[in-house]
């Protein structure tokens, strides 16, 4: 049977797989990790280009007619019909740091569309995954969006920073005038994952990467969730936009007219 007309159950037990392989990478050097700084100043440790060759070596070995698309070692095209999309650490700054919130990220994509997700918390042990026509789970145990309209108390994750076009003083004024409170982890992936399983009803970051958002978006969408870009359209893991916008289906207007009321035009 060919892969694009099978339900990706293999797929799925693969990226799995390589997840937990990963997993025990991130846990081993956790501890004592070598830093360097990128051209583009994010930085880059020892371990995200050990489970980058772990995941290209695997992928062309299970998959030799797959294509990888990856932070660290490999990402110049992604026209390929199917190509895995990955960061190996999402949450380098605070991985060399000692700081337990970097995340795995694994997603097959078929002609740009994530059709299998995996993402990992090494350090909780928290595996979340889906693929096409599937909900959502974390170890085994079906997960959804926080369903419901904010009330007193709630937070949302993310602050947007990074884009000089956005507003972030009147952001945190709109929602304190909500009485919603903003935090913000030092991993999208991390924050993808604190929305999917129902904790926190919305998160607004910057778009960043493919990689940053390939697993994240379909695990939030088969979980319930809503995840679009700053103009409303469905977000997409290829394409430019600048923002990653995730919630439940109660809260989505009230937050993208907050978004649209930062955005400076």
């Amino acid at each position: 049977m060919m892969t694009h007309m099978n339900d990706y159950s293999k797929e799925l037990a693969f990226a799995k797989a390589i997840a937990l392989k990963a997993g025990e990478i991130i846990t081993k050097n956790f501890i004592h990790s070598t830093i360097t700084t990128k051209s583009n100043l994010t930085p880059v440790t020892e371990t995200d280009l050990a489970i980058s060759k772990l995941v290209i070596e695997e992928v062309r070995k299970n998959f030799p007619n797959h294509e990888v698309y990856d932070e660290e070692l490999q990402h110049e095209s992604h026209n390929a019909e199917f190509i895995w999309v990955c960061d190996p650490v999402d949450g380098t700054i605070p991985f060399s740091h000692h700081i337990p919130t970097s995340m795995f990220s694994l997603a097959l994509c078929h002609n740009g569309e994530p059709v299998v997700a995996v993402i990992y918390d090494p350090f909780m042990k928290r595996m979340l995954y889906t693929k096409t026509k599937s909900p959502s789970y974390m170890n085994e145990k079906e997960i959804y969006v926080k369903p419901g309209k904010f009330i007193l108390g709630d937070f949302i994750f993310g602050i947007p920073y990074w884009n000089l076009d956005f507003d972030t003083n009147k952001y945190f004024k709109l929602l304190f005038d909500k009485k919603i409170r903003v935090t913000y982890v030092e991993s999208i992936v991390y924050q993808s994952m604190i929305v999917a399983i129902g904790i926190s009803k919305a998160m607004v970051i910057i778009a960043a990467s493919p990689w940053d958002r390939a697993a994240a978006k379909m695990i939030i969408e088969n979980a319930g969730g809503i995840c679009t870009d700053e103009n409303k359209k469905r977000l997409t893991v290829f394409g430019n936009p600048k923002y990653f916008i995730a919630t439940n289906k109660e809260v989505h207007n009230e937050i993208m007219e907050i978004v649209q009321k930062c955005l400076q035009k």
